[in-house]
């Protein structure tokens, strides 16, 4: 921007500098307002463990019996080796008394083929799961469309030829346009098998025909004059000296049976003509038909000049000018050269393009993407949707008997569940024809439910457990310890009801021992209650979901910190039990921390947590989040 010479300078600096500083302090008393306002709001926390709870795992229900003689039966296994028995018939024994022990060796192997066994089932559902993928990124294939055949347009007239069309070019030969230029060169319309004849290379190179200058006759003095003598009998006067004149040609001289012989061209009369003009008027005398003198022909009516000069020799289609060109070649007389152009090779006649619009339906033509139409990908997608959920059943029975595995070599050492008396003890071979129990341990204190467990509840419920157990009949609760978890399935499963379990998966029976037994009855029906622990560990925060907020950067909780001020803290979040708690999977919140409601005017980051000072007082030294001050 140009400014007058007499602008005043100095007051446009003052102005800006005014407007900065005017931003600078609307920017400092917007923070200071906002820092302001964090510094002196409060905010009211509470305790983590006041407003969270443990999740200690589902609750299972089934039903069963009670029963007052119960009997502990030891049946042969044919996968399992004993390697020895603590107790003889009519031994005392009480619970948790050693039996006998399995030999760990096999129970060990078979473990680890469980192991293998279920790391391919995770493989294969691995591998499944990718080719899902792949086929759902996959673009189905599509019928390529035939174009309606375009009506064939109608042919626009081409002018006809006002070319003449050449079979031999001669030096007589009249191009249809050119001026005989490099830019510009003589273009003959000519046939493909034309021919140049000697004429005309002449002309193009622009070369005279040695034989145009004829050879004068061996005379001392040369004729002056070129006009024949009327008489053949008259010597010629022009010359006094004697020389030898030609004879004349006008009077025969040989027989009168023989043909007359025409006159030949005088040599005086080459000047009239010269070059390949005087070459072709000779070959222009034709012989009369009636034998009689030759006559010449007449002089054509267009002569190419001498050269050099440049001829281009066109073949076009239908030999005409207007049509496409064919083949060519060009000649520069000057620089001696020739060469093809413009060469047009047509399409042969024995390749021909696949007519798809009668293809077979049947045959896929290869488009180079996939070869599945869309209702094939849909159906190979369904498929291997359906394969995956069999591989993630297989994936968790493939888990089970591991687990079963595994408790198979944890009890390898089998211990007594009752008091009682060892009844029987029969070798393993008896016992294993008979079907029939090889150890029974009769007991006769106290009351025993036998019941059935679902097989997802195994290694979840263990020996040694607690349940519940409820009669109808008086109305009373009981608790139990399951003492014995059997090895296998039932072959029914009648006493097993959840609903929430598979109908059709296996039921395992469990035994557990009532300590007090008051008001029971052998043979009372019972429901009762399994508590089946978490698959992560009871010591996880389930944090009431109101005191969790989100933004852009995740969900966080307005969590205390040293300096007794709130500050947003982003967590990682599990899942939601009991629908209004969330589990808390980061180290980042402890049941000992403080936490403030996330909402309202006064949630913000750097509140002051309200009352913390005094909570610090009470507690003689500790701060509210029980850490020392």
């Amino acid at each position: 921007m140009n400014l007058p010479a007499n602008f005043p300078l100095k007051k446009v600096m003052i102005t800006v500098v005014s407007v900065v500083i005017v931003i600078a302090l609307i920017i400092t008393g917007v923070t200071v307002a906002v820092n302001g306002k964090a510094a002196n709001a409060t905010v009211d926390v509470e305790q983590v463990s006041n407003i969270s709870t443990q999740y200690w795992g589902d609750q299972s229900s089934t039903y069963g019996n009670a029963t007052s003689d119960f009997v502990q039966e030891l049946y042969p296994d044919k996968e399992k080796a004993i390697s020895k028995i603590f107790v003889k018939e009519g031994d005392t024994v009480k619970i948790g008394d050693t039996l006998l022990q399995y030999d760990t060796t096999k129970l060990q192997l078979k473990v680890e083929s469980k192991e293998l066994e279920e790391k391919k089932k995770k493989y294969e559902l691995e591998q499944a799961e990718k080719e899902l993928t792949k086929l759902q990124n996959t673009a189905p294939y599509v019928e390529p469309v035939i174009p309606e055949p375009e009506p064939e347009p109608t042919p626009t007239p081409v002018p006809e030829s006002q070319a003449e069309l050449y079979t031999e070019i001669t030096e007589h030969s009249k191009p249809f346009k050119g001026a005989g230029t490099e830019e510009d060169p003589y273009v003959f319309l000519c046939t493909e098998d034309a021919v140049l004849t000697k004429g005309f290379l002449l002309k193009l190179l622009g070369v005279t025909d040695p034989r145009a200058t004829p050879t004068p006759t061996p005379t001392p003095t040369p004729t002056p004059s070129a006009e024949p003598t009327a008489q053949p009998s008259e010597v010629p006067t022009a010359t006094p000296q004697p020389t030898v004149t030609p004879e004349p040609t006008a009077e025969p001289t040989t027989a009168p049976t023989e043909a007359p012989t025409p006159a030949p061209i005088e040599p005086t009369e080459a000047p009239a003509v010269s070059g390949m003009a005087w070459f072709k008027q000779m070959t222009f005398i034709k012989t009369n038909e009636t034998g009689g003198e030759s006559v010449p022909t007449p002089e054509p009516d267009f002569t190419l000049p001498d050269g050099p000069f440049v001829a281009r020799f066109e073949v076009h289609e239908q030999d005409n000018e207007n049509l496409p060109l064919v083949k060519g070649w060009q000649m520069d007389g000057d620089k001696i050269s020739a060469g093809f152009f413009n060469e047009v090779i047509s399409e042969p006649d024995d390749i021909q393009m696949p007519d798809l619009s009668n293809a077979d339906p049947g045959i896929s033509y290869d488009t180079g993407g996939s070869m599945y139409t869309a209702e094939e990908l849909q159906q190979m997608i369904a498929d291997k949707k359906q394969q995956i959920q069999d591989l993630k059943l297989n994936v968790k029975q493939a888990a089970h008997d591991l687990e079963k595995a595994k408790l198979e070599l944890e009890n390898a050492t089998i211990k007594s569940t009752v008091n009682g008396v060892v009844k029987s003890l029969t070798d393993l071979d008896t016992a294993m024809s008979t079907s029939s129990p090889f150890l029974v341990v009769s007991g006769g204190d106290g009351f025993y439910i036998t019941a059935s467990l679902n097989e997802s509840l195994l290694g979840k419920v263990h020996v040694g457990d607690t349940v519940m157990a409820s009669s109808w009949e008086n109305g009373q609760m009981y608790e139990a310890e399951i003492v014995q978890i059997s090895d296998f399935p039932n072959d029914n499963s009648n006493y097993y009801y959840d609903g929430s379990s598979n109908p059709n998966s296996s039921t395992y029976q469990f035994t557990a021992r009532i300590a007090n037994a008051d008001g029971l009855k052998n043979g009372m029906g019972l429901d009762i209650t399994l508590q089946a622990a978490s698959d992560n560990a009871s010591n996880a925060i389930y944090l009431f979901k109101a005191y969790i907020r989100s933004d852009d950067g995740g969900k966080y909780v307005l969590k205390v910190g040293d300096d007794n001020r709130v500050h947003k803290t982003y967590i990682k979040t599990g899942k939601t039990i009991y629908n209004q708690y969330l589990e808390i999977k980061s180290d980042t919140l402890t049941e000992e921390d403080y936490v403030a409601f996330p909402y309202g005017t006064s949630a913000i980051d750097g509140a002051k947590a309200n009352d913390m000072e005094e909570n610090t007082d009470e507690n003689d030294g500790i701060d509210a989040r029980g850490l020392d001050a």
